[in-house]
């Protein structure tokens, strides 16, 4: 299965800058931060996902991480003050 989706470049612009305003929406309120920081944990951002003699493993915990790091760069680096888990 293929998704095509054909935006004209003003549109997906337009687009996108309404994205990146519907993440800042949901995760800078404290409902968001709480949410934010226990994606953080789960993600791994506190541990090495390193597993040794299993890269498959190693892919799958780098993988959450990487969708982790994804929605923090949807956010204004601004509005994260506790990516280290430390107040």
């Amino acid at each position: 299965m293929i998704l095509t989706i054909d935006f004209k470049t003003e549109q997906k612009q337009q687009d996108r800058e309404q994205l990146y305003k519907a993440y800042r929406q949901l995760f800078t309120g404290d409902a968001g931060k709480a949410v934010l920081e226990d994606l953080a944990s789960m993600s791994g951002m506190y541990r090495s996902n390193f597993v040794q003699d299993n890269a498959n493993h190693t892919s799958f915990l780098e993988g959450q991480r990487s969708l982790f790091l994804y929605i923090c760069s949807q956010i204004e680096n601004t509005q994260i003050t506790n990516i280290e888990g430390r107040d």
